[in-house]
């Protein structure tokens, strides 16, 4: 496993209904970008009610979904994330799994929540669906320990979280209509690492639950 690419973005002003700030498109950077607790020092964030934080530090896309979600062309960070890992995916980690690389630790927080921002670069809001539909949607990360990132480190995964892995919880909370999607998300809301976002809104889907 393996950092293929450190990337990230400004914010800049798009035509998008009407007119909307976002820093979704990041850029690969070529030397080491310092890790802080809020991120990548550099990145912007235009939405820090959904973007950003401690909880939401830095986002994380498997090399492997530029090829799944069709967008392979594309250089990385068009995905909006952070870091471009190889030699995992989403059904790799779970909530509370920690990412070493080099002097950088990082701690899974929640699965990525994609918003229709990610189908305007797309040029069709049907990519967004397609897009949950495969449970493959990247993942976000806390910073338990700053430092250098640059492209080619190595990464190790410590298996200390629990529950189900990001693929199958964030289909669980996408559809939430069978029992089991029910009891996966039971269970996340126990977990001491998920984000304190996603921990509120599966509360409410459970609150709302009918009997």
């Amino acid at each position: 496993m393996r950092v293929v690419s450190v990337n990230v973005g400004n914010i800049q002003a798009y035509p998008w209904r009407g007119e909307t700030a976002s820093a979704i498109a990041k850029q690969p950077c070529q030397l080491p970008v310092e890790v802080a607790k809020q991120g990548l020092v550099g990145d912007q964030q235009a939405d820090k009610i959904n973007h950003g934080g401690e909880d939401k530090a830095v986002m994380v896309i498997p090399e492997s979904n530029y090829a799944l979600h069709g967008v392979a062309e594309q250089p990385f960070g068009f995905l909006g994330e952070n870091l471009t890992l190889a030699g995992l995916d989403e059904s790799d980690v779970q909530v509370g799994d920690q990412l070493q690389i080099d002097s950088v630790l990082l701690e899974v927080s929640q699965p990525r929540s994609p918003c229709w921002k990610l189908g305007q670069i797309n040029g069709d809001q049907r990519f967004v669906k397609h897009y949950s539909l495969s449970g493959r949607v990247g993942f976000y990360c806390r910073v338990l320990k700053g430092g250098e990132i640059s492209p080619g480190l190595g990464v190790s995964v410590h298996k200390t979280g629990s529950g189900a892995d990001i693929q199958r919880l964030f289909l669980a909370k996408f559809h939430h209509q069978s029992l089991d999607d029910w009891q996966l998300l039971a269970e996340a809301v126990t977990l001491k690492a998920l984000s304190q976002s996603w921990r509120e809104e599966i509360s409410r889907l459970l609150a709302n639950q009918l009997p």
